[in-house]
């Protein structure tokens, strides 16, 4: 390797590294509270910050002869192998995430999500001895790519596809419509992997990693104005922007659910309000988990949530509704908090053709209502027998 390539390589990977540093930086000084998304990304511009470090130290080694040299190089250059895969996983993982905001869906995609990415670690632990399935590296110290490299290539832009097809899909049940920032990701990504992968030397696979985890930071700073930072879900400036755009389109299948948490004041008053907060973040990951994928959670106001749901089938209403009141019998059952959830729930249907998206919320909200007053009532029926029994 030559002195001026050695140059080039270290500036690159420098400038990477340092992209990273400013990120990693800038998210420690935001003070709120990190949700599963955050963690995600904060990881992935860790792989990328050692990448951008690993890569280097494994030209640097490259042809050098000291005790454990051949060794040393083997490891290094798995690493970035294993890293750069990890890298399309947990991409894939954080743009379903930032979608649909269930930590339940995102375990469940997980498992056939990292198959690729096991394959790419057991053939990197199987080259480890030396076949050259991947790499190998001579006697003198030499690196060279293997027969198998390409895998790890397909791997990563089977990854970068599929994120693109969650994307697509998502937008398609005409909820999801936000703008997820795929291809400020994807594209750059793609461009220093193919340069990278063609011309053995050109070490730029990383710093593009870095510059499109820059690119989405900053995309995704613009796109909290329609997400609520406590419950985490879509807010009601979101579900407005929704709704108008379906309104427009002229179409509608959406079925609406209004969910009121009962007794939420008692919550607040009885344990104070940062076991509200927690509430409030409970019943967020707990509807994120029920809702199915052509469906939407929004936080509507304080207690007051909706499910938008688009489909013409009535019984997939009623089925979002029994399992939410499975889960929620689930949780208060297990005691786990002092405090326990039930939601006065109304339901409505989206009718462009008489009243509109104002008569869909009236709906609901007329339905939610008359749930809570028979809950009080009932709460006071049973209160009275309690005092009698007495």
């Amino acid at each position: 390797m030559t002195s001026v390539n050695m140059t080039e390589i270290a500036i690159v990977n420098s400038i990477g590294a340092c992209l990273m540093l400013f990120l990693l930086l800038t998210r420690i000084e935001n003070k709120d509270k990190k949700m599963a998304g955050d963690r995600i990304f904060d990881i992935m511009i860790w792989v990328t910050f050692l990448g951008c470090l690993i890569e280097s130290l494994t030209f640097v080694v490259d042809g050098e002869n000291f005790p454990a040299c051949r060794a040393v190089s083997y490891i290094l250059n798995s690493l970035c192998f294993i890293g750069t895969c990890s890298v399309g996983f947990m991409w894939c993982i954080f743009v379903d995430y930032k979608i649909y905001n269930s930590v339940k869906r995102i375990r469940r995609k997980s498992r056939y999500l990292i198959i690729p990415l096991l394959v790419d670690v057991v053939l990197n632990f199987i080259n480890l001895s030396g076949c050259g399935l991947i790499f190998s590296v001579s006697g003198d110290n030499v690196y060279s790519r293997g027969s198998l490299v390409i895998l790890v290539y397909v791997i990563l832009f089977m990854y970068f596809i599929y994120s693109i097809y969650i994307v697509a899909t998502a937008k398609e049940n005409r909820l999801h419509i936000r703008f997820m920032p795929i291809y400020y990701f994807v594209v750059p990504c793609m461009i220093g992997t193919l340069v990278q992968g063609l011309m053995y030397g050109i070490t730029i696979g990383w710093t593009a990693v870095a510059v499109s985890l820059l690119f989405v930071y900053i995309q995704s700073q613009s796109q909290k104005v329609f997400v609520d930072s406590l419950s985490e879900l879509y807010n009601r400036k979101y579900m407005d922007y929704v709704l108008s755009s379906i309104k427009n389109d002229g179409k509608s299948s959406i079925h609406g659910i209004m969910l009121d948490v009962n007794d939420f004041k008692h919550i607040n008053d009885a344990y104070g309000h940062a076991k509200g907060d927690d509430a409030i973040r409970t019943i967020g990951r707990m509807l994120s988990d029920v809702v199915p994928d052509n469906g939407l959670v929004v936080r509507f106001a304080g207690d007051e949530f909706i499910i938008l749901i688009n489909t013409d089938d009535d019984r997939q209403v009623d089925d979002v509704i029994a399992e939410l009141e499975r889960k929620t019998e689930q949780f208060n059952s297990s005691m786990q908090e002092p405090y326990s959830i039930r939601f006065a729930i109304g339901c409505g249907r989206l009718d462009m053709t008489s009243g509109g998206v104002e008569a869909f919320i009236s709906d609901m909200d007329r339905a939610m209502y008359i749930s809570k007053r028979r809950y009080y009532q009932r709460e006071g029926i049973d209160r009275r027998r309690q005092r009698t029994d007495a």
